[in-house]
């Protein structure tokens, strides 16, 4: 379950269509990080009356029930008082073990899907790109990629990179009770796009994971990834042998 906040996770950057898909979306990012496929999604909806809003978010909410081939089982829909606020619940069905944050071990390889910092780019930027801005109205999570992991049995952990990689790999080490070293030089980023906006940036919606060193070559094989580090015994997170980047952005505990 994921909820979109007007004011917090979209503004006038993103029409009502973006909207719509990305409430579908980021849900599905993590039904698929788990290793299953998206099936159904629920729809809960509150916005001022008679809101022109709301047929542009259907319209986006149908291409991307298309797109990922989910269908919209049902919801509910209320009237705000102020911001919109729209919440998207996805089911799916494990294409095997559910891959869980928690089954990384020291000496694990991390990889991460994709490229990182576009989104995240386009949030942050006064005069953002349209390439940025593209990422940010429509993510993209890989979900055959997550599939195929956890029906292979290659990754021993995985998450979706939902809140940026400074957030989401210590995240990922906590669960795992391991730490981090990641080599900056390794990250993928497309254009322009900074190591801090890489790390701190957030609306990725790639698949963070990890997996034995002996699985390299066939992971490598499925495409659109790149090894970015290390998982260690030690509980600290470094990049490049120095501190983890703060975060950028936390509900209830601001920006830093």
């Amino acid at each position: 379950m994921d909820v979109l906040v007007e004011g917090v996770h979209f503004d006038a950057r993103l029409a009502p269509e973006d909207v719509g898909y990305k409430a579908v979306a980021v849900s599905v990012s993590d039904v698929a990080a788990m290793g299953a496929l998206p099936c159904w999604v629920l729809l809960g909806v509150s916005v001022p009356a008679d809101d022109a809003f709301v047929e542009g978010l259907t319209a986006g909410v149908a291409e991307a029930c298309r797109h990922f081939g989910v269908a919209l089982a049902g919801g509910d829909t209320t009237r705000s008082p102020g911001a919109r606020v729209i919440t998207g619940v996805v089911g799916g069905r494990c294409a095997a073990r559910p891959l869980l944050r928690s089954g990384g071990r020291p000496g694990d390889d991390v990889w991460v899907s994709g490229a990182l910092g576009a989104a995240g780019a386009g949030w942050s930027r006064s005069t953002p790109p349209d390439w940025a801005l593209a990422a940010l109205r429509r993510p993209e999570p890989p979900v055959e990629l997550a599939v195929t992991l956890a029906r292979e049995g290659l990754a021993t952990a995985a998450m979706d990179l939902s809140d940026g990689l400074a957030t989401d790999l210590a995240r990922l080490c906590r669960a795992s009770g391991c730490g981090a070293e990641i080599d900056s030089a390794a990250l993928p980023r497309p254009h322009d796009v900074s190591v801090r906006e890489a790390t701190r940036g957030g609306e990725d919606y790639q698949l963070l994971f990890t997996a034995s060193p002996a699985h390299r070559t066939r992971i490598a094989a499925l495409g659109d990834v790149t090894r970015i580090g290390q998982l260690t015994a030690g509980p600290a997170v470094w990049l490049d042998g120095g501190d983890w980047p703060t975060v950028l952005f936390a509900h209830f505990g601001g920006a830093r």
